[in-house]
Formats: C-alpha cells, structure tokens, sequence
C-alpha cells in the first residue's frame, strides 16, 4: 500500500508530524472503524476520520434524518429530511473524501448481526444513545477482543472512555446494570447542547486516531468528564470491578440479559444509619429524589436528583461510604445498583425517608 500525490498533498499536515510521517498515514488509510450509530456523535466522528484518511469506514443506522436533529447532527442538510441517515452519511464522507471506501448498513444494530458486523473492523465507535446498545456493543467486542471507544452525553455534559477488549477493564466494571429510562434518559427526553455531540466526537476520533497509529496516553483505563457549563475537565481511573460478571466472572452473552443483584446486601436499616449519624462516620448522604420532594423534607447531605446521577458521578467520592436515600427506597436501590460495584461503597436506606419518619419520628404519611 502507498499514498498517491494527491493523498500526499491532501494529508500534507500530518505527514509532517513526527508521530504520523508517511508510515502513520499508511496505517490510517489500511485502518478499518466502524461507527454504531450516525446521529450526533457519529456525525462528528464520521466526518474527522473521513477526512484524517481512515481508509475503510462502516455506519450502522436505521434511523431517517429529521428535522429536530439538525441541531446537533452536522452530516445532515434540510434536504436530507426523511431519508436514510447511512445511505446520506455514505453519500457527504465521499464526497468529502474520495480516497476512502464507505460500508453503509442500514440496519438496526443487535445480537443477530452484532458479532458478524464487529468482527470486520480493527476498532469500534460506539455512538448510541441507548444502554441497552451500549451493553451489546461491549459484550460483543470483549468476546471478540475488539476495542472500541465509548461516549455518552446528556444535556450540558459527557462522559467518553476507550475499553480494549479483554486488556482494561470493562463498560460493566463501570456500570455493572443496565439502568432504566428515568435514571439515565436519552437525549430525546432530556435534551442536549447543540456542540456538546461534537465536541466528544472529536474526541473519541481522537481516541480511535491513537489507537490506529499505537500512541501512548490514550483513555484506556480512565473515564474522562466534561462539564460545559461549568467547563470543567476530569479525567477519572477505572479499575476492573472484581465481581464483572463479563470480564472477570465470564458469563455468557445471553445469562448478562438476566442478571439481578441481591437486594438485601445493598441496604442499610433506618437504626443502622441513625447509629452512624450519632457517632459522626465519615459518609456521604445522597437524596435522589427531585430538588420539591428534598425541600419538603430531607435528611441532609447531597442532592443529586436520580435522573443527573449518571452524569455527575464526578461529585462522589469514592473513598467514603455513601448512603443513598429516597422516598420509599425505590430509587436508591436503583441507584445503589449502578454504583456499588463501581469503585463506590454505597448502600441504599431501606424503606427510604418514609421509614425514617416512621421510625425515628412516629410519622405515619403515604409516598413512593
């Protein structure tokens, strides 16, 4: 494989770069990426690899383009409304770069197709907006020791991270459960800033850049986080989860679709935390119910309401224990899920700021 003259001029700037050089852009053009999706994050991610010179490049989307995803989704024009968003992107990566060979699948991306479609391709793109994917994307790569590079974003933040396959640690060593709809919402329902797709689409073509050419500093192992409101920047250790039901314990892809957690490890009584209130612990408490219900009536500590927890972990520490309190203890089960094997040590109120009240107060009130 060489570079034509008109690749040379074309990709003039890398080749003066002394991690890249010739040898570097050969690399990228023998490279084959596929993306998962080519909505707002896979529109910035298409568009930087097409145009750095990824030799072979795969879109996976069923999805039509419509009017409120021009907002944020910058592969598509108005006059793509209605069509298919892998037959349009196909068509605006060639015409931005002619030298590259473009796969469209127009397809929904799951477990009938998922390994045979990851298994053509050197690394993966996750840019989904559901965990339910996400989940698949991860299993099926850890399997087949594929890497690939995840982000996910909600309203003004993000989160973005880069698992090889079975050499890091793992998207369930992060977050051991699929969480439902209300603890993390997709961007339809919650909504999203306009650049914040692109911005951490730059960023996992960076990621997936680096891998390619085998530079050092990648986000392998690390969680980074991004707040553009408060324009802040965190980058976050991730360690393998010694109960990963994947990539420690093994479990097959199926059995991971039916996985339940002891509830009863998971909890702590209404006198237990009264004990550890009275002798001071170092422990965080975490209200995840809504910022009324906390007014009406709380028990101090933290209020990150459940459905911003997934995207503020970066507010908890992770050396102290954290209890986490709701109304009926609902929720904070839900959230202790997420978060107990994930470097946290939380447990969950049992019976919640309702049992509290009954317990310590005599109050008897009707909530959920």
């Amino acid at each position: 494989m060489s570079l034509t003259p008109d690749e040379i001029y074309r990709y003039s700037k890398h080749l003066k770069l002394d991690n890249i050089g010739i040898a570097g852009q050969l690399k990228l053009k023998d490279a084959r990426v596929l993306c998962i999706g080519a909505g707002g994050l896979g529109s910035s991610v298409l568009l930087h690899l097409a145009a750095a010179g990824i030799g072979s490049i795969g879109i996976v989307d069923d999805d039509v383009v419509e009017l409120s995803n021009l907002q944020r989704q910058i592969l598509y024009q108005h006059s793509h409304l209605g069509m298919k968003k892998s037959i349009i992107a196909k068509q605006q990566l060639s015409a931005l770069n002619p030298y590259i060979h473009i796969n469209e699948y127009n397809e929904k991306f799951n477990l009938t197709n998922a390994r045979e479609l990851i298994s053509q391709y050197d690394i993966i793109a996750d840019c989904t907006d559901n965990f339910t994917t996400r989940y698949l994307i991860n299993d099926v790569c850890y399997h087949l020791n594929k890497p690939y590079v995840f982000a996910s974003i909600y309203q003004f933040e993000g989160q973005c991270s880069l698992f090889l396959g079975k050499e890091s640690p793992c998207f369930r060593c992060l977050y051991p459960m699929i969480p439902t709809a209300e603890i993390a919402p997709d961007c339809s329902d919650a909504g999203v800033l306009s650049v914040l797709p692109g911005l951490f689409g730059v960023i996992q073509a960076t990621e997936i850049i680096k891998w390619i050419l085998k530079l050092d500093n990648s986000l392998a192992g690390h969680l980074l986080s991004i707040d553009l409101l408060k324009m802040q920047f965190r980058t976050f250790f991730l360690s393998q989860n010694p109960e990963c039901l994947l990539c420690v314990l093994q479990q097959p892809l199926e059995s991971l679709r039916q996985v339940k957690t002891c509830h009863h490890k998971l909890l702590i009584s209404v006198n237990e935390l009264e004990q550890k209130l009275k002798s001071n612990d170092n422990m965080i408490l975490l209200d995840v119910r809504s910022i009324e219900e906390h007014e009406a009536y709380h028990l101090g500590g933290l209020l990150i309401p459940l459905p911003e927890l997934p995207h503020r972990l970066t507010e908890l520490n992770p050396d102290k224990l954290i209890i986490v309190y709701c109304q009926s203890g609902k929720r904070s089960m839900q959230v202790v899920k997420l978060l107990k094997q994930a470097n946290f040590n939380c447990l969950s109120l049992e019976g919640g700021v309702l049992e509290w009240r009954r317990k310590i107060f005599n109050v008897n009130c009707d909530g959920t």
